[in-house]
């Protein structure tokens, strides 16, 4: 009889113990099972829309403009156009590079005050960088034309963010110059031509 009572103790410790393992190999598995769940939900793709070409800012959005791809972008696909019916129709707000998710900020209904007018330039090839091509952004200084330089000048920024249009590697001069497009403020025409008729250009790449 008393042999009995001191094993029941030894029992109770033992399904106790047993009790408890059980109960951590749940919560591990149940904890590997949740955040296999989480990681699935995280990396799970969705269609999205991006543009095809860059579009600069104030254009009207087309069906030609977009595309769609899957990406995953968890929490912050919100910020993003999802639905190509969300934007035809709308103007971009700032430049949008080719292939680029369309962010929910970056177009609205109307069109800004913001309006681009497209100058032709010609310009030295020596005064152009290499390796632009239509959709690259320029810096466009104003330089002292050298046939003229009784009063040395400081070279001015004249238009910051040029985007460029079109270009022609073969100006005229047997290959000299190079004809190009830019879209500009239309605010800056006039300045833009200013600087072309009283000195020379140098266009610069806007990096960042």
């Amino acid at each position: 009889m008393i042999s009995s009572v001191k094993c029941l103790p030894m029992a109770i410790q033992r399904k106790s113990s047993r009790s408890r393992l059980i109960l951590a190999i749940v919560l591990i598995a149940a904890s590997l099972i949740s955040a296999f769940i989480f990681s699935s939900l995280a990396n799970q793709k969705k269609d999205m829309i991006v543009s095809t070409t860059y579009l600069l800012p104030g254009h009207q959005i087309q069906d030609s403009d977009l595309t769609t791809v899957q990406v995953s972008l968890g929490e912050v696909s919100g910020n993003y156009i999802s639905q190509v019916t969300q934007i035809v129709g709308t103007f971009t707000k700032v430049r949008i590079e080719a292939h680029e998710l369309i962010a929910k900020s970056s177009i609205a209904a109307q069109s800004d005050s913001l309006s681009l007018s497209s100058v032709p330039l010609n310009v030295r090839a020596a005064d152009v960088p290499d390796g632009i091509f239509p959709g690259s952004t320029l810096d466009i200084y104003w330089v002292q034309d050298a046939i003229n330089q009784d009063i040395q000048l400081t070279p001015e920024l004249v238009i910051a963010g040029a985007h460029v249009l079109a270009i022609t590697k073969s100006g005229s001069n047997f290959g000299n110059e190079i004809a190009l497009t830019v879209a500009i403020n239309s605010d800056d025409v006039l300045l833009l031509l200013g600087a072309t008729s009283q000195g020379r250009v140098v266009l610069v790449s806007a990096r960042g």
